[in-house]
């Protein structure tokens, strides 16, 4: 059995932590980017636009195998 480090514990949190961050924030950088760009849109920063993005972005990289 290997055994672990206690070094790698905290590195391995704050990897989780990292990449929860990122998936949190993601969404909200699309909606900014796409009010960036397009500047007529005005989409708000809410939980519902937030969710939006989430399954907007979970079914466009969805691999389609036929």
């Amino acid at each position: 059995m290997k055994k672990t480090s206690i070094k790698s514990v905290p590195s391995r949190l704050a990897l989780i932590l990292l990449c929860s961050l990122i998936l949190a924030f993601f969404p909200l950088g699309v909606i900014w980017s796409l009010n960036t760009l397009f500047t007529t849109l005005l989409i708000p920063y809410t939980i519902k636009t937030w969710a939006a993005v989430v399954v907007l972005s979970a079914t466009l990289g969805a691999k389609v195998n036929s």
